[in-house]
């Protein structure tokens, strides 16, 4: 008696025409099953891939007649999704389907192509067709943009044509096509804001917003969080109101998703200012700005979401952003937007110096003027008016109220002064120290020196600012003022440590404060000489380098004050003497150094201190004796 596992057995054989006489067998038996249905149908399946395979079509028509009267469980996706190949390859383009794919994995997607247009044009635009057309469409499109020179404007076309069938969404291939367009949005070539809008943004998969990670680790941005930045940058040039509306809500998303990406900020606050909503963009244009002080742009955006509430406010914002950048090249569009405020509160001769910087360096540069300078220009205001000298004590008296925008809800800070240092290679920039007082040691942060806009004392003078962590936790100063002290370095309380190590050969001391704080000096910084087991009196400052956080110190001295416990501490025990190191039952060791000078031998009574000691092969905190009162053999008892 035949069953359905003879079936599968002689089909796996080779046997296939064998197997198909012993399934119809089967299935003309009224007590088939569905096991038996399916060893039929997998005969039938492959008899159709063969015969399509081979070109003999004569009895291709009938095994899909068997095929597609078949009732197979739709569960078994494999099965179904096997029936639905071969009864496409039964249709009259079967043929030409199976070479279009042929060529497409030997690599010739143009001949591919061609081969899914005529089989398209031809009448047949099933699902299968139009999905293998636009894969097509989708490799030759991709092959333009990294051939050379590069056809952005072929490609394009392609992106077009896919746009015109019907395919599966969301899919594979439809992000793909998204892939593909980004790479040519980020060469300028296409506009994203309109594209996103037609590709349809609700078609991305979940894992479209997954970020990127590389071979060696590195995180990049999602392709959901380029997209949404490219359209929005590019929706907000071109003022498309309704692309912005179609945007925010997956701008929303993103934010959520990816909270420290900044532009994602800068995106939100365009797009709610550019749709009349500039109370909502202020405070994401304030944390643009908090994260990107010193760029000049931050402050244009700044000035022109406050363009709708507070002109006052908006030339502040203009008159930082002209602080923070000279380069008319890039600030020219933030001049003539302060000129035309500057000319709307009679200031004309501020405003015409402006507008003439501007068209200077356009003349100058053989550069187009651009027609807002020109229609400024032919304006009476200006056309009366004679050009002030400079504008840049108009720039700080205005720029105050600009920067009040970014601390007016945070405390005053207690800070200190400290030393100017000079970058290698960049001996125009000269920065400054400043500390800040923290918790527990006060903090180091750097500033230009610029910022200081008053006239500064000597390092250790007492200073108090307003600033804030941003997301990268770098502390960043908004405000400064000077403060009344009494003392230098007020806010330094005075640590108490240990001299642990002193180097002669290298001429410099370790230090220990606890677990946590330790540090070098050199010898030349130090007020006087100090050997192992002294105390010191240190103030320090920390700071943060690649290495995590370590501490700086600003001044040092002898101290009669108690070395705390939790560091040093005495022993009184019996010796362990083994290779000339000593070790105590209470787990404190004995260097050989010490061993040597005090003529320690194994069983001897040891009286002295030991200071606390990390063993680094060990990875663990030990006792180590750093001084001996009295060693005693207990042979003398």
């Amino acid at each position: 008696m035949i069953t359905s596992r003879d079936v599968f057995s002689t089909r796996k054989e080779g046997k296939l025409d064998e197997a198909y006489k012993m399934a119809i067998e089967l299935i003309n038996k009224p007590d088939n099953d569905e096991w038996d249905i399916k060893a039929f149908a997998w005969c039938v399946i492959d008899l159709i891939k063969r015969d399509a395979q081979s070109g003999k079509s004569e009895n291709i028509h009938h095994y899909s007649d068997q095929l597609r009267n078949l009732n197979i469980d739709a569960s078994d996706k494999i099965l179904t999704d096997q029936r639905e190949y071969a009864l496409r390859l039964s249709n009259p383009n079967g043929q030409e389907i199976l070479e279009a794919k042929s060529l497409s994995k030997k690599g010739d997607h143009h001949g591919a192509l061609n081969l899914y247009k005529r089989i398209y044009n031809n009448g047949d635009q099933s699902i299968d067709v139009q999905t293998g057309l636009a894969w097509e469409l989708y490799r030759v499109a991709k092959g333009m943009t990294e051939q050379t020179p590069v056809n952005f404007n072929g490609a394009k076309r392609f992106i077009n044509d896919y746009f015109k069938l019907n395919t599966e969404k969301p899919s594979l291939l439809h992000t793909c096509i998204l892939q593909l367009a980004d790479k040519i949005a980020k060469e300028g070539k296409l506009n994203m804001g309109a594209f996103a809008r037609i590709w349809g943004l609700e078609n991305l998969r979940p894992e479209d917003y997954d970020p990127y990670i590389s071979d060696d680790g590195n995180s990049y941005p999602s392709l959901a969080e380029r997209v949404i930045q490219h359209a929005s940058k590019d929706s907000f040039t071109n003022d498309a109101y309704e692309e912005l509306i179609y945007l925010l809500p997956y701008i929303n998303v993103c934010i959520n998703r990816y909270p420290d990406n900044i532009w994602l900020k800068l995106s939100k606050a365009r797009a709610l200012m550019a749709t009349k909503q500039s109370n909502e963009a202020f405070s994401y244009g304030l944390e643009v700005v908090k994260n990107k002080i010193n760029d000049y742009w931050a402050w244009e955006l700044l000035g022109d979401i406050h363009q709708s509430n507070s002109l006052d406010l908006a030339m502040s914002c203009y008159c930082k952003a002209l602080l923070c950048s000279k380069d008319i090249n890039f600030v020219g569009k933030v001049k003539i937007k302060l000129a035309e405020l500057l000319s709307k509160n009679g200031l004309a001769s501020e405003a015409k110096l402006e507008v003439d910087q501007l068209v200077n360096y356009r003349s100058e540069n053989n550069q187009k003027i651009p027609e807002s300078a020109e229609i400024l220009m032919r304006s009476t205001w200006y056309q009366g008016a004679i050009s002030s000298k400079s504008n840049h004590q108009l720039y700080l008296d205005k720029a105050t109220h600009a920067e009040e925008l970014l601390y007016s809800d945070l405390p005053w800070i207690n800070a200190v002064l400290g030393d100017t240092f000079i970058i290698e290679g960049k001996k125009d920039q000269v920065k400054r120290k400043l500390y800040v007082q923290s918790s527990s040691i006060p903090v180091e942060v750097t500033i230009p020196e610029s910022k200081l806009t008053f006239n500064v004392g000597k390092p250790g003078d007492a200073l108090k600012i307003k600033g804030e962590l941003d997301k990268e936790n770098r502390f960043q100063v908004y405000s400064i003022e000077n403060r009344t002290s009494n003392e230098d370095w007020d806010i330094f309380e005075e640590q108490i440590g240990i001299v642990d190590h002193v180097n002669t050969n290298k001429r410099l001391i370790h230090f220990m404060i606890s677990r946590t704080i330790d540090g070098v000096i050199n010898f030349s910084d130090l007020p006087e000489e100090f050997k192992e087991g002294d105390a010191i009196a240190l103030r320090l400052a920390k700071f943060t380098s690649r290495q995590g956080t370590r501490y700086r110190v600003l001044t040092s001295s002898r101290t009669t004050k108690p070395i705390p416990s939790s560091i040093l501490k005495p022993f009184s025990d019996d010796v362990r003497e083994e290779n000339g190191m000593g070790f105590t039952d209470d787990g404190i060791f004995i260097p050989p150094p010490l061993i040597r000078e005090n003529s320690i031998n194994d069983g001897d009574f040891v009286t002295g201190y030991a200071v606390l000691n990390y063993n680094k092969k060990r990875s663990e905190w030990g006792w180590k004796a750093i001084s001996i009162l009295e060693a005693k053999s207990n042979a003398d008892d």
